[in-house]
């Protein structure tokens, strides 16, 4: 049972908690609550976050400070790393986490020497905070620290940098590349040469052999199959994918492309369902978690669960469950779209908004309500019209959680935050306002039937067409996908007020509505932080940013005009 405050106890606390929440005259404050949810929610999330770190191994810490631009201490526990536990995989972050260093000084050095936030002294160099060691000492410890072998790879992958690989050098990797079994990371090494000299076939063989020959590397095999691919040598892929060693080892999302060019989507299906196992790491599951919690209060605060919580409670978590499992279907569905009838994104405006609408909002909208519909017949018999609605969020929440994950894990640190702020409301209004129209057709067909398909179509056209935008930036992007919100807004709030009538005391729904999304807010921030550091961070959530005031203020207008 969630418990919502009412503010009834006039004791010091609840006072000073009501002045947090209401003007002394009673009017509800929106920009107060807000700031303070988002700063609580930013700093016990940092803190966390901060203990956590401190108790994961040294090479997880070390890849975490690599990635926020601290380069340095980065650089220190690789070097402690190296010398306690030599081997390749730690010599090659180092070289790496070395090179980005590298590549930010050029950047602060072109800002201006000694610029007021160019990070340099006023000799052009880093600050010892950030500073890293010099090419010549790096090479030294790679060659007085590492075992010949090790030692050999990681001075072959500097000369490749360098544009420079002395002939002995390369006969010795050559040779150990070449023996049975070969010798680990050579053949890596050669096609990571071969690359650079743009020889994608011997890059993809290299990559092979290196993927086939340890099990540790296996996405190396995955990186050939692609790069054959790509080139389009489907005969040849083909011929690959008998070879059972092959099969069991490329990735399941490899072998769904596999699929979806052989038209195979019973396979592609399959395939589609595996990969998505990757969705599942800790940062996106904690943040997916954090967001569902928070939008869950919101329509609880919606369904007036203190009212019926028991029953409201269990009508709104088997709707969740549904929308998350309403991810079934739409599996298929991409298989079935992509593998049969080849509809997939080109990057032509003209077919891709027929992708976008036809194919990813009728699928996603298709799947939401069909399983919503049982959980319909019921909440009809012992529910309300405000149930209805609810649930039909409930399970919009669902999906988007679910989505959230991929979203989150696909690595666009930019794409997965502008849409962790802004979809899951919009697949919780989208499928509400379906729920209701379902729910009055079902009611009366005759009379609702009409409305019905109005209201899908536009539904499906609005969902298409905000995916069509984020795709689409020279039609104006994330900003004018942002219009969107606008309609849903008012589509959303005149299905609440048909179905809530009169409010709660207590917290506002817009108050609700603006504590889900500044919980939310803090929450990307610690992720965005945490990924790139605190510069980079609040740059890549400027666009879901945007997209968060607009909800709001589309929100908050919408409802006064009601």
């Amino acid at each position: 049972m969630v418990v919502l405050p009412t503010f009834r106890d006039n004791g010091p606390r609840m006072q000073r908690l009501r002045g947090i929440f209401f003007t002394p005259n009673g009017q509800q404050r929106l920009l107060l609550p807000a700031l303070l949810i988002v700063v609580v929610t930013f700093a016990v999330g940092l803190g966390a976050l901060r203990a956590v770190q401190q108790t994961l191994p040294d090479e997880a810490r070390a890849a975490a400070l690599a990635r926020t631009g601290k380069f340095a201490l980065a650089e220190q526990l690789y070097v402690r790393l190296l010398r306690e536990k030599p081997s390749v995989t730690t010599a090659i972050a180092l070289i790496e986490n070395h090179q980005r260093a590298e590549v930010l000084l050029r950047l602060r050095r072109l800002s201006g020497k000694g610029a007021p936030g160019a990070g340099l002294g006023d000799d052009g160099t880093m600050h010892p905070e950030d500073a890293v060691m010099t090419d010549e000492a790096l090479d030294e410890l790679l060659e007085k620290t590492l075992p010949a072998e090790v030692a050999l790879v990681t001075r072959f992958w500097r000369a490749v940098d360098k544009g420079a690989v002395p002939s002995g050098l390369h006969d010795a990797i050559q040779e150990g590349a070449t023996k049975e079994p070969p010798l680990p990371w050579y053949n890596h090494a050669l096609a990571r040469e071969a690359f650079h000299q743009h020889d994608l076939d011997e890059t993809a063989k290299r990559f092979e052999r290196e993927g086939l020959a340890f099990s540790e590397r296996h996405e190396d095999l995955d990186h050939a199959l692609i790069l054959w691919m790509e080139a389009d040598a489907w005969d040849h892929v083909r011929a690959r994918m008998q070879d059972a060693r092959v099969l069991s080892g490329a990735a399941p999302m490899t072998k769904y492309r596999f699929a979806v060019h052989e038209r195979d989507w019973r396979s592609a299906a399959k395939w589609l369902a595996y990969g998505w196992r990757p969705r599942f790491t800790t940062p996106s599951l904690v943040m997916t978690a954090v967001a569902a919690l928070a939008w869950g209060f919101f329509c609880a605060r919606l369904g007036k669960l203190g009212e019926r919580p028991l029953r409201r409670s269990a009508f709104y978590v088997v709707a969740f469950v549904l929308g998350v499992l309403s991810v079934v279907p739409t599996v298929c569905l991409i298989a079935v779209e992509e593998a049969q009838l080849r509809l997939v994104a080109t990057g032509d405006a003209t077919r891709d908004i027929l992708f976008y609408v036809f194919g990813v909002g009728l699928r996603e909208e298709a799947s939401k309500l069909l399983l919503l519909t049982p959980l319909l017949l019921v909440v009809r018999k012992w529910g309300d019209k405000l149930d209805v609605l609810v649930c039909g969020a409930m399970v919009g929440l669902g999906f988007a959680a679910e989505e959230n994950l991929g979203y989150l894990a696909g690595g666009d640190l930019h794409t997965g935050l502008g849409r962790f702020l802004t979809a899951n409301f919009l697949h919780m209004a989208m499928t509400a306002i379906l729920a209701t129209a379902l729910d009055d057709f079902i009611q009366d067909r005759e009379k609702y039937a009409a409305d019905f398909s109005r209201t899908t179509v536009m539904v499906v056209v609005m969902h298409g067409g905000y995916d069509f935008l984020l795709s689409h930036e020279e039609f104006g992007g994330s900003y004018f996908a942002m219009a969107v919100f606008f309609v849903l807004v008012k589509m959303f709030l005149t299905a609440v007020e048909h179905a809530r009538r009169k409010a709660e005391r207590g917290i506002s729904l817009t108050q609700a509505f603006v504590i889900a999304l500044s919980v939310v807010t803090g929450t990307s921030a610690v992720y965005a932080v945490a990924a790139v550091g605190p510069v980079h961070g609040a740059m890549v959530m400027t666009e879901g940013l945007l997209g968060v005031a607009i909800l709001i203020y589309a929100f908050v207008r919408t409802l006064r005009e009601m």
